[in-house]
């Protein structure tokens, strides 16, 4: 949301109320016919002003030194008319705010300073880079950090500037950063569908490429709704990308839900919690890079197993099957095939399934790549040809190499 209202009674006056708005200023100056002179008299709330305000000190002061801007209106109504819009409206409904919250006298707008953790742009680094962070890492590894926030803009700009997820040069460039109704308006008309699948909303995009063209130089929405960050993780996922998403609050419990990996921090609330995959318990943002290592860690380790077990399934399969058909019994008794099962399942699993995270260069993980790719085939066939051609030589010239018979070295000795 970007205002909220309370609605408070007055001491001392027992018949009206007071409606209290709080929120983007830009939303707020809409809201607003009147303000307040130096004597605290109402008098008018002029485009000039609001536009002075806006351009200047807010723009150009405040949001562009990185501070929350808030504005903050206020009006009186009888009580007797607050109960006749209780019973001609639906309090949650669109047509009640609409009715409580215009015809507002403006009061002032504050400047909040949020400091930005010291850590921050190292912490941002590593999560960009797959190879732990270091300098030089290709494009192909690296994870696309996007800011979505409700702030206004330019303290967007300020903050992502000072994490390092963009740039000075390309902070005004054209499409890097937007607000949610540019960000609407870019991308065009789209619908909800219901994936049955799924069980879970998806969007369907009247132009596809509209979205993939915003999505690719994107960086920052400010201004944001639940929505707006709906949109861009579904229509993300839409186009095979793997989203992570993050957030503490109620409006991001959706986002949350929707994304491949939600990351809520410990002290995000219960509903952001409940729809999220991972909780940062310690709310460092550098867990959230521990978690990509270790989580890429955990899929490498996979196909290091799956290459291991079918190149050793490939030549186990030929040699039983020539080995039959030519020397009429098969080349492995039972013992040695518990063995080689021993290897294969318990060794090879722990070995291969408990290796921590190196520094070699991970390629980004594509929905569309298939576990095992050509890289893996080729080393998987070429293993299984150099073993199969080993183990023919043993089977068939084994007896002139080693010892005829079988030998013991217990009895030998």
């Amino acid at each position: 949301m970007k205002i909220k209202t309370v609605i408070r009674s007055i001491t001392g006056d027992p018949d009206h109320v007071r409606v209290y708005v709080k929120g983007a200023p830009e939303y707020i100056f809409e809201l607003s016919n009147e303000t307040l002179d130096d004597h605290n008299q109402k008098t008018n709330f002029t485009d000039t002003q609001k536009d002075d305000i806006l351009n200047n000190l807010i723009s150009k002061e405040m949001a562009h030194e990185g501070l929350k801007v808030i504005s903050y209106a206020f009006k009186d109504i009888s009580l007797a008319k607050l109960e006749e819009m209780k019973h001609s409206y639906n309090l949650e409904s669109k047509e009640f705010r609409t009715e409580i919250e215009n015809d507002l006298t403006y009061l002032c707008t504050f400047g909040l300073h949020d400091p930005i953790r010291e850590d921050i742009e190292d912490t941002v680094k590593a999560i960009r880079s797959a190879d732990g962070g270091e300098e030089g890492s290709s494009a192909n590894s690296q994870v696309n950090i996007k800011m979505v926030t409700g702030d206004h803009i330019e303290t967007a700009r300020f903050v992502a500037i000072q994490c390092g997820i963009i740039d000075k040069e390309e902070a005004y460039e054209d499409g890097v950063a937007m607000t949610g109704d540019e960000f609407q308006h870019r991308i065009g008309g789209y619908e909800r569908v219901w994936n049955e699948t799924t069980e879970n909303w998806d969007v369907r995009f009247d132009d596809d490429q509209k979205f993939k063209d915003v999505r690719k130089k994107l960086k920052i929405i400010a201004r944001t709704t639940s929505e707006d960050k709906f949109v861009l993780v579904a229509g993300t996922k839409m186009k095979g990308g793997l989203v992570a998403v993050t957030g503490d609050s109620i409006t991001d419990a959706e986002s949350l839900q929707k994304a491949d990996v939600g990351i809520c921090m410990g002290s995000g609330c219960e509903v952001a919690k409940d729809n999220s995959d991972l909780i940062i318990m310690d709310n460092d943002f550098y867990s959230i890079y521990r978690s990509i290592k270790w989580g890429k860690a955990i899929y490498v380790n996979i196909r290091k197993f799956i290459q291991f077990q079918l190149t050793i399934n490939i030549v186990i399969c030929f040699i039983t099957v020539i080995g039959g058909c030519t020397i009429g019994r098969t080349p492995l008794n039972i013992i040695q095939m518990l063995w080689v099962n021993l290897i294969m399942d318990v060794l090879g699993a722990i070995a291969l399934g408990t290796e921590s995270p190196g520094n070699e260069n991970i390629s980004r993980i594509s929905r569309k790549e298939g576990i095992i790719n050509a890289i893996m085939w080729r080393q998987i066939l070429c293993m299984a040809l150099y073993q199969i051609i080993v183990m023919l030589i043993f089977m068939y010239f084994g007896e002139m190499m080693l010892f005829k018979d079988s030998f013991n070295l217990v009895t030998a000795l």
